[in-house]
């Protein structure tokens, strides 16, 4: 199952819980999964780019998960 590091900005959406095993293929059904156990969630979420095994993704919904991947939600970096 892929591993979700949560920031100390997100643990009070998920009741201080600092990780959580979430089973998705990709990273839609991961946020989907988290959403449902925790709806404080979909808003913060909806703002964040997603950092899976160490690479930042500004849009990854449809990216692939693997079993054992890391993922971290991370402020969106603005400019142009």
């Amino acid at each position: 199952m892929a591993v979700v590091v949560f920031s100390s900005a997100l643990r009070g959406h998920v009741d201080g819980a600092e990780r959580l095993e979430i089973d998705a293929a990709r990273v839609k059904e991961l946020i989907d999964a988290l959403v449902e156990r925790h709806p404080g969630l979909r808003e913060p979420l909806a703002q964040m780019a997603v950092a899976i095994d160490g690479q930042i993704h500004g849009d990854a919904r449809y990216m692939s998960l693997k079993p054992d991947s890391e993922i971290h939600f991370v402020p969106k970096i603005g400019g142009g």
